[in-house]
């Protein structure tokens, strides 16, 4: 018997970690963060059939779909999204415990912790602006869908729709939020009531949005044929674009859309969103020059941005 237990501790000991392939775990990862496998091979550097593959090598790894897919859009399904969290998790500490063993890069890079929908429609396109200013900084995006408390483990700042203002941390008041919903110019809509009879596209970490605004619109009883719930605004608004349903936006989000006729703004009531956008830090850090820098940026682009005002 003593044989025995000595030898199941030795298999147990030369046993290999059952984990899936890096490769498809990055691309998986990537995929589910920016809710496109376009995006996705955009930031890998590498094709979207290449994203795909990798994400599909997953699937029969783990012998369970990951993704819904259609034509032009991938969303998460029960599973996806159970593992998506776990796996971006261990990436973001495996991300920082890797800055951490470079302090001396530590004022030269600037870690930004934003919504995916406000990093894709709002900041990356500005950031040319900021890097051509500040051209030794080395700017690096943590992108989620589901944190609204700011992460000071593993970024340096944030730009935050503030759910809670934590203890010993600096918050900046930046741009308000309205709700504002949004669907395709093919879908006709004359009155909020017509939305009793339109399915309604709504992001299921913040299901109360379409209550808050049809409470305001004074329209009652609402049951839709049925619901789109999707994890994102960004994918709301896809989905939307293509005639699936109406959505709701939180801020200036969908104004290029709209500028370019995809989207439209079918009634004109904009509802206060109970929550606003905050640039925030750790109050200890408030005074650091790349924190400052980024700082003073982000409130002159809000100051000269139109399109804040424009939904």
């Amino acid at each position: 018997m003593l044989i025995l237990i000595s030898i199941q501790k030795k298999v147990n000991f030369l046993a290999r970690r059952d984990l899936p392939p890096l490769r498809a775990l990055t691309a998986f990862e990537a995929a589910a963060r920016l809710g496109s496998f376009r995006m996705a091979a955009g930031e890998l550097g590498i094709t979207r059939s290449a994203v795909s593959h990798q994400v599909k090598l997953l699937e029969q790894r783990l012998d369970v779909q990951l993704f819904r897919r259609d034509a032009r859009r991938a969303e998460l399904t029960q599973a996806g999204q159970t593992y998506f969290p776990k796996v971006r998790d261990a990436f973001d500490e495996i991300e920082a415990q890797t800055r951490a063993l470079r302090p001396a890069n530590t004022d030269k890079e600037l870690t930004i912790q934003v919504y995916v929908t406000v990093a894709l429609k709002w900041l990356i396109p500005r950031l040319h602006d900021f890097e051509r200013k500040f051209p030794d900084t080395k700017v690096r995006l943590s992108t989620s869908y589901f944190d609204w408390d700011f992460d000071e483990r593993n970024v340096d700042v944030g730009l935050i729709l503030a759910r809670n203002q934590l203890p010993g941390h600096y918050y900046r008041p930046l741009f308000k939020s309205f709700l504002v919903p949004v669907c395709s110019p093919k879908l006709k809509l004359s009155s909020p009531k017509d939305l009793k009879t339109t399915k309604l596209i709504d992001v299921y970490t913040a299901e109360e949005d379409w209550q808050q605004w049809l409470d305001a619109a004074g329209v009652e009883n609402v049951k839709p044929a049925n619901r789109l719930s999707v994890d994102s605004y960004i994918l709301s608004q896809e989905a939307a674009i293509e005639g699936r349903g109406v959505a709701m936006t939180i801020g200036p989000f969908a104004h290029e859309d709209i500028k370019l006729g995809r989207l439209v703004q079918p009634f004109p009531l904009r509802v206060p969103h109970k929550h606003n956008w905050y640039f925030a830090c750790a109050a200890a850090n408030k005074s650091k020059n790349k924190v400052k820098r980024f700082e003073d940026w982000l409130v002159k682009q809000e100051a000269a941005d139109s399109s804040l005002e424009a939904l």
